[in-house]
Formats: C-alpha cells, sequence, structure tokens
C-alpha cells in the first residue's frame, strides 16, 4: 500500500530555527562555563560582586571541615573545589590579593565570592560590603587537602600596634538585614551589659549594631564582656 507523502513542516521560520540555535547555544555555554569553574585551569576567570562575612559565623566549620576565623585571609565559593586560590581583583580600587577557597557561597543572584573579614580589609572593601571583582584561578587544589586553607593576614594597616596610637575604637556586635533585630540587640547591649555608647549605623541595606569606646583597654574590656555574653563581636575602627 503506498503511504502518503509526509508534508514539509512550515511552522518553524528560519528567523525562528536561528533563534533556537543561539538558545541552544547559550545553555551550552552555561554548562561548560559551570564545568570549568567545577574543575578549573589555571587561568580561569569569572567577574562580578564580592561579599565578605563575618562575626556571624566566626568560629563555625566551613564547608571544608576548617573552623572559620573571620581574621585570617579565605573565601566561600559555590563551585571551585576546596583548596583552589584564586587572585582576586578589586576592579574598584584595583588592589589584588591571593584568597584560598574553603567554604561554600555566597548564595545571593550576582555574587560571586563571599570572603573573609581579614581578605576584605586587604581589599580596602570592608566598609562598603560589596565589591566589584575579577576572580582567577592561579593555584589548583591539590591532590590531599590539609587543614588550614586559611592563612594569616600580615601587614594590614589595621595591626594591633596601629590601633594602640589611634584615640577611638569602634567595636561591632552584629549586623542585620532587618533593623527591628539590630534594635533587639541594641537594648539588650544596653539592659543586660549595661553598655553605652551603643549605636546602629545602616549601610547597603545592612544595620549594624556598635559600640563606641576612646581607649584601646576600654575596647577590650568591651570585647570579652561581649565573648562572655556569647556574642562574636571584633574591632572595625
Amino acid at each position: 500500500m503506498r503511504q502518503p507523502r509526509s508534508r514539509p513542516d512550515r511552522t518553524r521560520s528560519p528567523l525562528t530555527a536561528a533563534l533556537a540555535a543561539v538558545i541552544a547555544a547559550g545553555l551550552l555555554a552555561g554548562c561548560a562555563s559551570t564545568r570549568g569553574l567545577e574543575s578549573p585551569n589555571r587561568g580561569t576567570t569569572q567577574r562580578g560582586q564580592a561579599s565578605w562575612y563575618g562575626a556571624k559565623f566566626h568560629g563555625r566549620p566551613t564547608a571544608s571541615g576548617e573552623i572559620y576565623d573571620m581574621n585570617r585571609i579565605s573565601a566561600a565559593h559555590k563551585q571551585l573545589p576546596m583548596g583552589t586560590v584564586v587572585l582576586v581583583k578589586n576592579q574598584d580600587n584595583g588592589k589584588k590579593l591571593r584568597v584560598p577557597i574553603n567554604d561554600r557561597g555566597p548564595f545571593i543572584k550576582g555574587r560571586i565570592i563571599d570572603l573573609s573579614v581579614g581578605a576584605a580589609r586587604q581589599l580596602e572593601m570592608f566598609g562598603q560590603g560589596l565589591a566589584n571583582v575579577r576572580i582567577k584561578v592561579v593555584r589548583l587544589p591539590p591532590k590531599k587537602r590539609k587543614l588550614p586553607i586559611s592563612y594569616p593576614a600580615r601587614g594590614w594597616r589595621d595591626s594591633k600596634a596601629n590601633r594602640d596610637r589611634r584615640s577611638g575604637f569602634t567595636i561591632q556586635a552584629g549586623a542585620f538585614s532587618k533593623r527591628s533585630t539590630a534594635v533587639a540587640l541594641a537594648r539588650r547591649l544596653r539592659r543586660e551589659l549595661d553598655l553605652d555608647n551603643v549605636k546602629i549605623t545602616r549601610g547597603r541595606g545592612v544595620h549594624r549594631v556598635q559600640i563606641e569606646r576612646r581607649r584601646r583597654q576600654a575596647a577590650d574590656d568591651v570585647l570579652q564582656r561581649l565573648k562572655d555574653a556569647g556574642i562574636a563581636a571584633f574591632l572595625v575602627g
């Protein structure tokens, strides 16, 4: 029996076919990019925003198993293997720093790397919280990973010796997206710990609870009282 001839498919115009090809190529490129970050080569790069994370996570385990020390040099990345070292360039001021990956994050759209406080200070982005950066893989992770992956911050201008010569100090007790949470902490510091000069500052959508002290010894005393109360505070200025 003779089979009927199939009709040609005229539903897809040349423009539609070209558009589909572009979309498919884009999807493939996206997959290749993801694979490139999961198994990077030296020279693999990425651009986007960097943020930093501090006291809230200080002393907690990172995804690598290392205990997070916000004052050391380290960073979190969503895909790069643990132990990968990247060169982070702050596009806003040209500062560069080699940073090892020991944690996972950030999980906010547009942000590609979450730096430790120590790294953020070295790159001079600690004050503003966010920076436009370019990261480049400069060292691949070792076959056998050893802890710690992070390394101590050296040479940054906010060392203890320099701070001792200054006339004022700011202790940060917490940073929150909701002002109500910051207000609650500030109230606790005033009522339960009997601290004065407690203030709430706001910048880039973050509400920071801070305490002012004129002398280093007084600042250290406040830090100890906060530590005893289970609050991971640190000096910011």
